[in-house]
């Protein structure tokens, strides 16, 4: 209709009952009254007028002050909750700050070690990071609450929406999982169609390297009942690092709908990449006439690897959540997964150090590797009272398969040396099948009790957790184990800005499985129980929020053991860590934004064989760390980003090895503005400004990783 049509509408509606209609007469009485006198009133026949319109949705501000963080982050089987409220130390990166701090070499890892708790451990090739010291790979992470669904690689990010952190207990508040995170908890939550909105991305990844993008949403139905959003990105072309190529594609579609009585999620995801001279670590050898002391860093833009070596892939994901309410106070819930993971091109291997000169060997094996895991987990939400105490309560059950498969050999031997550059002829690249030689089944029970009284300013959240699980290794004998581990937390507002808590948190693992780069790969570790104890403060000053936690977590301890074949992994006593953390967020002005905090911890290994390394340190691991991002905005249109992050010194070679901390600096800028009625972002952004050459510890181990080199990056997204 025409905006003549609306104001007509509108005006005889305003009108009303002062209004003359002759509905109630008949034809000829209309016609002997139009135009039949002095006192007739004229009255027309207008055409049928539709007047459409859509409500525009309300939306809210879900994060603190600064914007960097949710306020109501994913607090596993416990769902969304304040963040006053939780009594964990938890976080939830926001879409604001996974724009602003993702990087091309670590992607949304960038983002996420904004939280002290987390530490980048690898490099472009495996994004493994560490919480509170104790490393997680992408097997160990969540998909909207979903165990299982990623692969250790380089993670695409573009449809992620938020990334939540709880920082200390696992099973204990996120349901059971086959490769436990010991130090916490990560779930990645996708992006869902919010209105009809059509961006389109072009960015420059440093080097020869870029990436296009789109992300489509739209919601439709009676009261925008249904949405559907898309995610799609094509990443191409050498990297910041010499010979190291990436070709990515992935697709993510995520449908949705909602009503009063319930929600459901169904997220679908392709990834295909082929990863060329990737970097991941590099080994030593260690001993008299070999390697006596860490020998410099080399150049962090010079490549390790022949370039022919790569890995490629391909993994499918699939989550579903649903949630029927059944009455006022009982919601019932279904969550299932699916991953498909085919590394069918695998021709890599890392370089071990001989000696002080840099000398290294390197040798090229072809090791194709299979994973399918499947993730099923129903239950009911309910609250009830008993007097003025108000009970919200959890049981449900759920259960883990995963098949596995993967075998290898080396078939190329080379040298090179670290400070120079290397260049190695291309032999035929064999590609090997896979056979199938793991089979896991692990299956949990779960019953959570949270307790609210004087006004909710008391909660005590007391749960069970039983786990039970079977490997089976091909001509090997089956394993089975089980476990009960409890999990309490309670806390205490003192104002609504004020609130302490304490928790202690057991849980249980199905033995962790030795990786490709040790001689014993495959192989399953015996099953072990952590135990984490955490007391800590959060308080909200002005726009600001303080959190501040000290912790202890107990945990078998794997050590590297080098033998006159090679490194091995194998289980030795257990290992502590007892530290501390402060974390911050907020506005320090009207234009000042800041994010980050410090974290200080101290391992420590116990029960080790004989008493031999009882006392000693943990290898890999930094006492200190600290981390802030700030952005200043000098105007609407204008963002100034900087960055910091310090890792501190640490020890290698159980202890005898000093690796010496380092400190990195990035900075960029944002600017929006119009073209041609198309409001387009800006972002450009220089990662590790000095160009720092350094060395990265890797959680429990004598091998080193390089980080990035000094890399440029710019980007422009159109909102279409």
């Amino acid at each position: 209709m025409t905006k003549r049509q609306l104001a007509l509408a509108v005006a005889i509606a305003a009108i009303g009952t002062n209004a003359v209609w002759m509905s109630g007469v008949s034809a000829a009485e209309k016609q002997d009254i139009h135009g039949g006198g002095t006192d007739a009133v004229d009255t027309y026949e207008l055409d049928p007028v539709d007047v459409e319109g859509e409500r525009v949705q309300e939306t809210s501000n879900t994060t603190l002050p600064g914007g960097f963080l949710e306020s109501k982050p994913s607090v596993g089987l416990l769902g969304n909750q304040d963040v006053m409220d939780a009594p964990f130390t938890v976080s939830s990166m926001s879409q604001k700050a996974i724009q602003t701090f993702s990087s091309p070499s670590d992607g949304v890892n960038g983002t996420l070690t904004l939280n002290p708790s987390v530490r980048v451990m690898t490099s472009h090739l495996y994004q493994d990071i560490a919480v509170r010291g104790f490393r997680l790979s992408g097997h160990a992470l969540y998909v909207n609450g979903i165990p299982g669904l990623l692969a250790q690689y380089n993670i695409p990010y573009y449809w992620v929406d938020s990334v939540s952190v709880i920082s200390g207990p696992n099973i204990g508040v996120s349901g059971t999982i086959v490769n436990e995170a010991v130090g916490g908890t990560v779930n990645f939550t996708s992006k869902k169609a919010e209105r009809e909105a059509l961006e389109a991305r072009l960015s420059y990844l440093g080097g020869k390297s870029v990436e296009e993008a789109v992300d489509v949403g739209n919601r439709f139905g009676r009261d925008k009942r249904w949405g559907v959003r898309v995610t799609a990105t094509n990443v191409a072309g050498e990297t910041a690092v010499k010979h190291e190529r990436l070709l990515r594609q992935n697709i993510f579609v995520n449908l949705d709908q909602h009503t009063t009585h319930s929600h459901t999620n169904l997220l679908l995801g392709y990834n295909h990449t082929k990863h060329n001279a990737g970097p991941m670590r590099i080994g030593f050898e260690f001993g008299s006439g070999k390697v006596t002391h860490l020998i410099p860093a080399p150049k962090l833009s010079r490549s390790y690897k022949p370039e022919w070596s790569y890995n490629e892939y391909d993994n499918f994901i699939l989550a579903l959540n649903h949630d029927q309410k059944l009455s006022e106070h009982l919601t019932a819930f279904l969550n299932a997964g699916y991953h498909l993971e085919n590394w069918y091109g695998y021709v890599d291997g890392s370089p071990t150090v001989i000696n002080n000169n840099g000398d290294f060997n390197i040798a090229m094996e072809n090791y194709p590797l299979y994973f399918t895991r499947t993730y099923v987990g129903v239950g009911l939400r309910g609250d009830f009272k008993t007097g003025s105490v108000r009970h919200d309560y959890l049981v449900g059950v759920d259960r883990n398969w995963r098949r596995s498969g993967g075998a290898g050999n080396v078939f190329w031997r080379g040298t090179g040396n670290i400070y120079r550059d290397n260049t190695w002829d291309q032999p035929d690249l064999l590609h090997g099948t896979i056979p199938h030689n793991n089979k896991l089944t692990m299956t949990g029970w779960h019953v959570v009790d949270t307790m609210k009284a004087f006004d909710e300013k008391l909660q005590l959240t007391i749960g069970f957790h039983g786990h039970s699980v079977k490997v089976s290794n091909a001509g090997k004998s089956t394993v089975k184990s089980d476990a009960i581990s409890p999990t309490v937390a309670v806390s205490w507002k003192f104002t609504p800005d004020v609130m302490a808590y304490a928790a202690h948190s057991e849980s249980f693992n199905a033995g962790s499985t030795v990786g490709t780069s040790y001689k014993n790969k495959g192989e399953t570790l015996d099953p072990a129980k952590t135990k984490q104890n955490e007391i800590g403060v959060k308080v909200k000053s002005g726009n600001f929020l303080h959190t501040l936690s000290l912790f202890q977590i107990r945990q078998a301890n794997s050590i590297d053991v080098q033998k006159s074949d090679g490194v091995y992994l194998e289980n030795n006593g257990e290992r502590e860590n007892k530290g501390a953390e402060w974390a911050f967020t907020g506005s320090i002005a009207d234009r000042w934004d800041l994010v980050g905090g410090v974290s200080y911890s101290n391992f420590k290994q116990t029960k080790t064989k004989n008493g031999a390394n009882d006392g000693k340190g943990v290898d890999g691991m930094p006492r200190w760390t600290g981390t802030m991002g700030i952005v200043y905005h000098p105007s609407e249109a204008w963002s100034v980003i900087g960055r910091m992050n310090y890792v501190g010194s640490g020890t290698i070679n159980n202890g005898v090895i000093r690796v010496p901390s380092h400190v990195l600096f990035d900075l960029g800028a944002a600017y929006q503005t119009k073209i041609d009625k198309t409001p387009v972002t800006f972002r450009a952004m220089l990662y590790n400004i000095a160009g720092k050459d350094y060395w990265s510890m890797r959680d429990n181990s004598t091998s080193l990783a390089l980080g990035a080199p000094r890399t440029f990056t710019f980007s422009a997204n159109f909102e279409l």
